[in-house]
């Protein structure tokens, strides 16, 4: 009985290890199950075969659209829905006649759903709703006579869809507060275990330095959804105070753990001894951090609101994307259908999916490789799936849940893993409508790649964001959220989600230039720098604040002149970055953030002395990051 229950644990801890609060999985096993319902309700019907896909669109679209939002949120979400797909529907169905006028519907409607993502995720939910809506019209090739059977269809999903989201698989913000809470706790495992690899292996292993590193950055993200899900409006919320206090202490450990590394392989004995008991001590600061977050009681909590920088950007790129949507969908509607009358859809939506959550021009030119490269991958599964199950309908139902789970349960930073089961998808729903054939799937990939190619051209021609403008306009906003610290305004508070949430974003922007496939390998280089002495300052930053309290910080003077040096450094490199400037690093030792940390030299001592190393620290890298914007050359290593 032991071991059964013992792997089904290291299940469950892999699990909720790998999809902290089990958002992705819930979401996933919503669809799945709202899909399941309503098929079987329709299998009683004498509908037409074509229109179970339709039974099968607001689980889908629901699932796609509504992702983690609060329940509350998802229920005037899907209230909105319904009367606005009806409309699509009706519009798509009467238009289906007249082709020219279709086509430009499809366009203009583009142009609205992404110009209503301004209003923030309940408009990008609606966009997506409206969009789906008229895809289904055209790929079921519907007529207004048909409309009542797909309204009859629409409603069984919606009706199931509710049933299973809104009953059966029912969550509320306290039970994924609880789930996130456990994921953060394996990650901190994760972390120590890895730390303990790094001290035992007593060599430079640049596998386990990164192997580390990733495991922080996991913890990080978790403890991101956990800030994100509580109430932005109390900066002195226990749990998150707790969290922050434990990430601290987690990064504390593992760049003592790394550094540790060069003592064992001198020969001095009691260098080897000193960095053994400083990684003891640091376990014994994670336990104690642990242990105080664990004493604070888990509290229901909802999705704040976007901070007013973040609602502004969101307006402006929404506008202009809209523009360049609608114009790459209007080179997509000809060309695809130069390729085909009946399939140049798929060029349109390939062209509208590539401006989904991104920015610049380099992030569209990623995703629209990345879903060729997924669709490609997707059709020759498909074509195994056809062989297989071609005579078997039950098993290539089965074959079309799974690849609706995957969409849902894949990482959203694997965006080509989530084309592919989408690609397996529709080659299954041709298989159960008896339309399947090779030429079919070689006709996606080729109005894929076409629709890629017209994203790509629009994001580049028409009003450009380049990945150095939007990256600037990101980099911008992490200053100012290191500004604005309380470390730096006299203060010693742990609240550090904005600076956190920006680094993210910022992350985000660099993508194009970080992505291992960037030929730019000098390009690459400075922006993986760029990121790691940012979160150099966000570490000491963090460290500081841990180690400090509000009434004593800055009290010497020593500490206040190195204060107002980094509040003169980060102003110097705002007000060059709103010039214009974009930083000029020499740095070519390709060292991580975790690596760059080891570097650092702190001889020990109590607890003045730790505070002084984070200030000298945190001074240094704000002058080496203004002097970056300037022009300057500075040297790569902290000393």
């Amino acid at each position: 009985m032991g071991t059964p229950l013992r792997r089904a644990a290291r299940m469950r801890d892999r699990l909720t290890a790998g999809d902290p609060g089990l958002v992705r999985t819930t979401t996933a096993l919503r669809a799945l199950a709202g899909i399941a319902l309503a098929l079987a309700v329709l299998s009683f019907t004498d509908l037409p075969d074509a229109f179970l896909v339709a039974g099968c669109f607001a689980p889908f679209t629901v699932a796609l659209a509504a992702g983690d939002s609060p329940a509350r949120d998802q229920v005037f979400m899907v209230v909105a829905a319904v009367p606005l797909v009806s409309a699509v529907l009706l519009a798509g169905g009467a238009l289906a006649p007249f082709r020219v006028a279709a086509e430009a519907v499809f366009v203009l409607l583009i142009f609205w759903a992404v110009f209503v993502r301004r209003y923030g995720p309940g408009g990008q939910a609606l966009g997506i709703f409206a969009f789906m809506a008229y895809f289904l019209t055209q790929f079921l090739d519907a007529r207004l006579s048909q409309l009542p059977g797909l309204y009859a269809a629409v409603g069984v999903g919606f009706a199931a869809d509710a049933l299973v989201g809104f009953g059966l698989l029912r969550t509320t913000p306290a039970k994924t507060l609880r789930r996130l809470r456990r994921a953060f706790d394996l990650h901190l495992e994760h972390v120590v275990l890895g730390a303990i690899e790094v001290v035992r292996a007593g060599r430079d292993d640049t596998r386990l330095t990164w192997s580390l590193e990733r495991r922080l950055a996991r913890l990080h993200r978790s403890g991101l959804m956990i800030a994100d899900l509580l109430d932005r409006g109390g900066a002195a919320d226990p749990v998150r105070q707790g969290i922050v206090r434990a990430e601290v202490a987690a990064q504390r450990l593992a760049v003592l753990a790394v550094r540790s590394v060069p003592a064992f392989m001198g020969t001095t004995h009691d260098r080897a001894t000193a960095a053994l008991l400083n990684v003891h001590h640091a376990i014994g600061e994670l336990i104690r951090a642990v242990d105080g977050l664990r004493s604070v009681a888990d509290a229901p909590s909802y999705r704040g609101p976007r901070t007013n920088g973040a609602a502004r950007r969101l307006r402006h790129v929404a506008t202009r994307q809209a523009v360049q949507a609608a114009a790459a969908a209007a080179i997509a509607v000809v060309s695809g259908d130069l390729l085909s009358s009946e399939r140049w859809y798929w060029a349109v939506l390939t062209a509208w999916v590539v401006f989904v959550n991104t920015e610049s021009s380099g992030e569209v030119l990623v995703q629209g490789l990345q879903r060729l490269l997924g669709t490609v991958l997707g059709v020759a599964c498909g074509l195994s799936i056809a062989a297989l199950a071609g005579g078997c309908l039950p098993l290539a139902l089965g074959v079309s849940l799974v690849c609706v789970f995957g969409v849902f349960r894949t990482p959203p930073n694997a965006y080509w893993a989530v084309t592919f089961f989408i690609t397996c998808m529709i080659a299954t729903v041709f298989v159960l409508l008896s339309t399947f054939s090779a030429e079919l799937l070689a006709l996606r990939i080729w109005e894929t790649a076409l629709g890629a190619l017209c994203g790509v051209l629009a994001g580049t021609l028409v009003l450009p964001t380049t990945v150095r403008r939007a990256s600037g306009e990101r980099l911008l906003e992490v200053l100012r959220a290191l500004r604005r610290t309380r470390v730096l305004e006299g203060g010693a508070l742990l609240d550090t989600h904005e600076l956190d949430r920006a680094l993210e974003e910022l992350r985000g922007a660099l993508r194009p230039l970080t992505h291992p496939l960037n030929p730019g390998r000098a390009r690459r280089a400075h922006a993986r720098h760029l990121l790691a002495l940012l979160e150099s300052c966000a570490y000491h930053v963090r460290s500081l604040a841990a180690v400090t309290a509000a009434a004593q910080i800055g009290e010497a003077e020593y500490e206040a002149r190195a204060i107002e040096r980094i509040r003169a450094n980060l102003d110097r490199a705002i007000h060059l970055i709103e010039a214009g400037a974009w930083p000029t690093i020499p740095c070519h030792d390709g060292r991580r953030t975790l690596a760059r940390l080891a570097a650092d030299r702190w001889r020990g001592g109590d607890r003045m002395s730790l505070e002084l190393f984070h200030v000298n620290r945190l001074d240094e890298a704000t002058a080496e990051l203004a002097q970056t914007f300037d022009g300057g050359r500075v040297p790569c290593v902290m000393t």
